[in-house]
């Protein structure tokens, strides 16, 4: 896997326990399907300490998915826990190995089943987890690698990772991974419905092929939309943000979904696209977010969709890690 970074590896955060962050994420982008991926400042967040009992786990769960998620050793979390762990000790592909005790607080922001990478979130914490616990240190271009392989698009996963916006290919197998600087000033609405779509059943209502003309017209958007976000022209960004690949069959799966974009628009948003496979839908805007989201939130209520719009800047920092070495350090 190859991260075009200037460092690969974070130094030594060797302790007795670790506060780790994971932003949101949004896949796609407008024309950027299965290649672009953003942070948004909503986070998973957990605090891990080593325990006594080697194998031992033990998870609480705050915030969104409190009363849903597993806590036991179903949890995505902790099945990224074993294969991080035993590739941080190196052990080979299917090897069992001895894990060491740990007792894991999460604290969730990101809705479940959205669009929103809280699967992808789910997966980067369990993975840097087994590594520090077992190498004492993360390699995240090894971290994106494997993190992709168990979550299947490398999108959502290198974006939660190094944070902004990130462009990502598979090159025979070989996840390639480069940030495209973000430059202050656009803000994202994220208009959240009460209702889940399930990724699978998302992708499943896309064809196996597409025509020339709307394979052409998203490689034009894309391009133009990657050195517009560059040079931080947010109205060149918003000319580009419209998709023929997966929004317009996506749509029949969300009630009021155009309704929803023309409001945002009318109400002054830049642009408006699926985040991910959706349901959520986000509006690029650079003034009047609280206009926008109120806008989206009632064009939703025409359908009789309860929904929640929140404002959600970029996240520019993606997977943080910070080490302390004491109870009191644990709960700050």
């Amino acid at each position: 896997m190859k991260q075009e970074t200037d460092s690969s590896r974070d130094a030594d955060v060797r302790g007795r326990g670790w506060h780790i962050r994971v932003p949101a994420t949004a896949a796609n982008l407008g024309p950027g399907f299965d290649c672009f991926g953003l942070a948004l400042q909503r986070y998973l967040s957990a605090t891990a300490r080593r325990t006594g009992a080697p194998g031992g786990w033990d998870l609480t769960v705050h915030g969104e998915g409190a009363d849903t998620l597993p806590l036991d050793k179903s949890n995505l979390v902790y099945r990224a826990f074993l294969l991080g762990a035993a590739r941080g000790a190196g052990a080979t592909c299917g090897a069992a190995i001895a894990v060491p005790g740990v007792a894991v607080d999460m604290t969730n922001e990101i809705p479940l089943a959205r669009g929103q990478g809280s699967s992808a979130a789910a997966i980067v914490i369990g993975l840097a987890l087994g590594h520090l616990l077992t190498r004492g240190e993360v390699d995240r271009s090894a971290l994106i690698a494997l993190a992709a392989a168990m979550e299947g698009h490398p999108d959502n996963v290198a974006s939660a990772v190094m944070g902004g916006l990130v462009l990502t290919r598979d090159a025979g197998g070989s996840i390639h991974a480069r940030p495209i600087p973000t430059r202050n000033g656009v803000i994202f609405v994220s208009a959240v419905p009460a209702f889940q779509l399930a990724t699978h059943a998302s992708r499943a209502v896309l064809p196996r092929q597409v025509s020339l003309d709307d394979a052409v017209f998203n490689l034009r958007a894309a391009a133009w939309m990657a050195a517009a976000w560059a040079a931080g022209d947010w109205e060149a960004v918003a000319e580009a943000m419209e998709d023929r690949l997966h929004q317009p069959y996506r749509a029949a799966l969300i009630p009021g979904f155009h309704d929803v974009c023309a409001a945002a628009r009318e109400a002054g948003a830049l642009a408006v696209c699926l985040s991910g496979s959706g349901p959520t839908i986000m509006a690029l805007t650079v003034t009047r977010a609280d206009e926008v989201g109120q806008a989206m939130e009632a064009a939703w209520r025409r359908f009789g969709v309860a929904s929640r719009a929140e404002i959600a800047p970029v996240d520019t920092e993606g997977l943080r890690i910070t080490p302390f070495a004491d109870a009191d350090d644990a709960s700050r």
